[in-house]
């Protein structure tokens, strides 16, 4: 009998419009991954077993893959960090004319990002730095997981690409070369901004505690802007039932994980 294949997993995730998608087309056209999985795929469910490497991507399950690090030692998880005013006046696609998400899901995502920040299988990847010098980043991926097999340099993901998957042009708009030409976009949308810091509060001492602002003085330009307090499609202020449910998949998706891979993770810690 042979034994069950034992691939390693490679998860990406971050608060939604953090920058995973494009992270998750660079990773799988730079290394060599022989279980690529294109569309958006939660931790939970299954995948290929019978490869040595696969990668996933979901945004908007932080806290559920730092609990599911714990379970599993071929688990390495990449979180992508970005600058919350980008993440609030980011739009998607799918949903024009409308921002997708706010503060309260950054924030959620942040604090779990935090807490597993020295786990050693849990790898934080900036999106500023992944934008302006990209491969250096994919250089200290492979630093930290050195079983990545580079295949190119992330700076030329997209001369890779021939055939875009139907989830990658609605969230990245389209497949181009990596540049910094969204950082700061914000800018161009205050009143989204005062919007968000009337509903969810104060934003300057946590962006000065994460490096994307030294002082206050940003906030000026917010003077005598109205707010714009049009909700976003990810609720805005969740009713206790809703907020039940939204803790609810943590513990769902860590028990249906657990027992998907019941096999491998015993192999594996033995």
């Amino acid at each position: 009998m042979h034994d069950a294949p034992r691939p390693r997993r490679l998860h990406i995730t971050g608060a939604p419009r953090s920058g995973t998608t494009l992270l998750h087309v660079m990773i799988l056209t730079c290394f060599d991954i022989d279980g690529p999985v294109e569309a958006e795929q939660r931790l939970r469910k299954p995948v290929p077993r019978d490869r040595r490497l696969v990668c996933t991507k979901c945004p908007g399950e932080v806290e559920a893959a730092v609990a599911i690090l714990k379970l599993d030692p071929r688990l390495d998880v990449i979180c992508l960090a970005r600058d919350p005013r980008e993440v609030i006046t980011s739009e998607h696609a799918a949903y024009p004319g409308r921002y997708f998400t706010n503060l309260r899901v950054w924030r959620r995502a942040a604090r779990a990002a935090a807490r597993a920040r020295t786990h050693p299988r849990f790898h934080i990847v900036d999106y500023r730095r992944l934008v302006t010098e990209p491969d250096v980043v994919q250089v200290e991926l492979m630093t930290a997981m050195p079983w990545l097999r580079p295949l190119r340099p992330f700076s030329q993901y997209h001369l890779a690409v021939d055939r875009p998957n139907a989830e990658w042009t609605p969230a990245m708009r389209n497949i181009r070369p990596v540049c910094p030409s969204s950082l700061g976009g914000w800018r161009r949308h205050l009143s989204r901004l005062q919007g968000q810091l009337t509903r969810h509060g104060d934003l300057a001492d946590e962006l000065i505690a994460l490096g994307y602002e030294r002082d206050r003085a940003w906030m000026q330009l917010l003077d005598g802007v109205e707010a714009d307090l049009t909700p976003s499609v990810n609720t805005e202020t969740p009713s206790l039932r809703r907020r039940l449910k939204e803790r609810l998949p943590r513990l769902r998706d860590m028990a249906l994980y657990a027992l998907r891979n019941r096999a491998l993770i015993v192999t594996a810690r033995s």
